[in-house]
């Protein structure tokens, strides 16, 4: 279980087990900021409480399964889907607490995997997190204004950090409530404390390296050939753009101007495109050009039919 320290973002691994349904007095070993925290009680076997069963959307396998570790690490049931019918049959199968999905999953945008989970009976409180494709901190990332629908969204290089608490946070009704008798003012040991942040540091560093070669296999060099690893990452480029700015896009398809609204976005999506590509053959194919088509084609379907 991670805690943050709310006055230098410190973050610390404690034992859910000892502290779970707990109020706990913490002083930060970074910045020797006192703080309290209620921490969820952990469901023991017998208890009425379900665990959080969480499906994972993603094309990479290898991918999937670092996610999976991240969540199973947590106490939740993770299951993992490649495609868009492939997640949508297992859902309707087993329905999950919470949908992690890819927003350039093959063969549906997020906000198609949006909309037909919304429409299917029996999915329709499932909670959605989207998740953006391509691991840069920077590049045509804004704080998305609307998620299609979506509960909520993460991006790749927070997988480790944020994803768990996220998740925690929209399942809250899930868990038991403290009673007011297991308040407690119990004090971990800080060293402790500053040993789990080193801790906490490495693992993040570990399972970002993973998330990095995850996407060094979907479009960096390899047995796939040049095409379509630029096919594919012409789809993720604008898969992210499509996260980040909804409400241009749909202005966009309704006024004719896309090209103005998201001017300074595809500036920045033709730079990254040319960094990892930047043969004549693959450019002159404009396969970027034809992502953006077809993005704004099938939103636009989306639109006539709401």
């Amino acid at each position: 279980m991670i805690v943050q320290c709310p006055s230098c973002a410190a973050r610390f691994r404690l034992d859910p087990q000892k502290l779970g349904g707990k109020r706990v007095t913490l002083r930060c070993a970074r910045c020797r900021n006192q703080f309290k925290v209620e921490l969820t009680a952990t469901v023991n076997e017998g208890s009425s409480a379900p665990q959080t069963r969480v499906m994972v959307a993603h094309s990479d396998p290898d991918l999937c399964g670092t996610i999976r570790a991240i969540l199973e690490n947590a106490g939740m049931v993770v299951s993992v889907g490649h495609s868009g019918d492939e997640v949508l049959q297992a859902m309707e199968a087993t329905p999950p607490h919470v949908a992690v999905v890819d927003v350039a999953l093959q063969g549906l945008y997020a906000f198609e995997v949006v909309e037909k989970v919304r429409r299917l009976p029996g999915l329709e409180q499932v909670k959605i997190i989207l998740l953006s494709s391509v691991y840069n901190k920077n590049a045509y990332k804004r704080a998305p204004s609307s998620l299609y629908g979506a509960d909520d969204y993460v991006e790749k290089h927070h997988l480790p950090d944020h994803l768990a608490l996220k998740i925690n946070r929209l399942t809250a009704t899930l868990q038991p409530e403290s009673s007011s008798d297991a308040e407690s003012d119990e004090k971990p040991d800080f060293a402790a404390l500053a040993a789990a942040e080193g801790q906490e540091t490495e693992f993040i560093k570990a399972v970002n390296d993973k998330i990095i070669s995850a996407e060094d296999r979907e479009v960096g060099a390899g047995e796939i050939p040049d095409l379509e690893r630029a096919q594919r990452l012409a789809r993720i480029i604008v898969s992210d753009i499509a996260l980040y700015c909804q409400e241009r896009i749909d202005e966009g398809i309704r006024t004719g101007n896309w090209a103005q609204l998201l001017s300074s976005e595809i500036r920045e999506a033709r730079k990254l495109f040319l960094e990892r590509f930047p043969q004549p053959e693959i450019q002159q194919r404009k396969l970027l050009e034809s992502a953006f088509i077809d993005l704004f084609e099938r939103r636009s379907r989306e639109l006539q039919a709401q």
